[in-house]
């Protein structure tokens, strides 16, 4: 979802007084949360969802963490809104603070932490190693691995559109854009690959890549 449309998602605190945010306030920077635990249905299974519940001023939000694709989302109303990185390093911070008032060892708080700092802390590329790279009309896919991840790496040629598909063992995969720093990394990994060697479709295909790579970790 696009910024601007989890921005308007604001709009629903609108008629209260006591919680009125500017667009570009951080929604969970003072979230207080109240509970975590597990979603089960009707026969009492475990769903594949927790859900974290906090207070934003007089104001009750609801985030879920999707175990299975390590999502997390907001919802409010009846809609679900993604969080941004922003939003994941607040609600990160709400849960520590909640850890530390509960007289527990809440193992439930605890899985969703290591959900957020998985998608916090973005992988580190600098020891991507090609499986295989293949043309697929408009995009091009250079499949690969990292440390223990399993990543793919389009690019679409018409859009210019660089994204990363990460997977790890037991979860889905998730697609979204390389950060700055996972560009960089991924464009010093695969230079080896192209500097010095003899023009083909493979090398061919890998230059565009990198220079994909070279310009996003330049925003």
């Amino acid at each position: 979802m696009a910024a601007s449309g989890f921005e308007n998602s604001l709009e629903m605190f609108s008629d209260s007084d006591q919680l009125r945010f500017p667009k570009r306030r951080r929604l969970l920077s003072d979230a207080r949360i109240s509970n975590v635990g597990p979603v089960v249905d009707d026969t009492g299974r475990f769903s594949g969802e927790h859900r974290v519940l906090a207070f934003v001023g007089s104001r009750e939000v609801d985030v879920r963490y999707v175990e299975t694709s390590g999502e997390f989302q907001l919802v409010a109303e009846g809609e679900v809104h993604d969080l941004s990185r922003t939003d994941l390093r607040d609600l990160a911070n709400a849960i520590r603070r909640y850890q530390e008032t509960v007289p527990w060892d809440d193992g439930e708080a605890g899985k969703v932490l290591v959900g957020l700092n998985e998608l916090i802390f973005p992988s580190c590329l600098s020891a991507f190693s090609v499986r295989s790279v293949s043309d697929l009309g408009e995009v091009v896919l250079v499949a690969g691995r990292a440390d223990r991840l399993d990543v793919d790496v389009t690019l679409n040629l018409a859009s210019g559109e660089l994204l990363l598909m990460v997977s790890r063992p037991g979860l889905k995969a998730r697609k979204r854009a390389p950060t700055t720093q996972e560009a960089h990394d991924l464009s010093l990994a695969l230079r080896p690959l192209v500097e010095g060697r003899p023009l083909s479709g493979k090398t061919a295909l890998l230059a565009v890549v990198i220079e994909a790579t070279r310009r996003r970790s330049m925003h």
